[in-house]
């Protein structure tokens, strides 16, 4: 099973995110996380992810080709001018980051993961140049640039450490 972290918010809700080191549930501050409610949400929510398929070593991406989705992609997108440092390096809660400033840490972990799935992470990023947050402006960006998006979104997060 999948390593999970359980973290008390200010919220109303429960929410489960997918990082390369496991999962993590964001939980209201009065909810234990031994609950019946926490852990029938949590098997749910591992129910839902899908079996990710190996990579075969020969074809695993390297540092320079994610630094080349990085720069096709901004390219793509009208972004290149906004791209400032590119770090590949280890990330334990995410995929990816991108500063205002446009620095862009993407995760090593994207170096075992299928393509097209490390073409998502970037491109995801790349739209955040253009638009903070994920409201409805930035998923109509992800749809005319890389249609499909939350399908691969999906498969993602079934990329978590078992």
């Amino acid at each position: 099973m999948a390593e999970v972290e359980y973290r008390h918010q200010r919220r109303g809700s429960l929410a489960l995110q997918v990082t390369p080191g496991g999962l993590v549930v964001l939980l209201p501050q009065d909810l234990d996380p031994r609950s019946p409610q926490v852990q029938d949400f949590l098997e749910e929510g591992l129910a839902s992810l899908s079996e990710p398929v190996p990579v075969l070593p020969e074809e695993r991406l390297t540092a320079e080709d994610i630094h080349a989705l990085v720069a096709d992609w901004a390219a793509r997108i009208g972004a290149e001018a906004e791209v400032g440092r590119v770090q590949v390096r280890a990330m334990r809660r995410k995929w990816a980051s991108c500063s205002s400033q446009g620095t862009l840490t993407l995760s090593d972990d994207l170096l075992r993961l299928p393509r097209d799935l490390a073409e998502y992470v970037v491109c995801h990023e790349l739209v955040h140049l253009r638009v903070p947050g994920h409201g409805k402006g930035w998923q109509a960006l992800m749809g005319a640039y890389l249609p499909g998006w939350r399908e691969r979104e999906r498969r993602l997060a079934g990329w978590v450490v078992r």
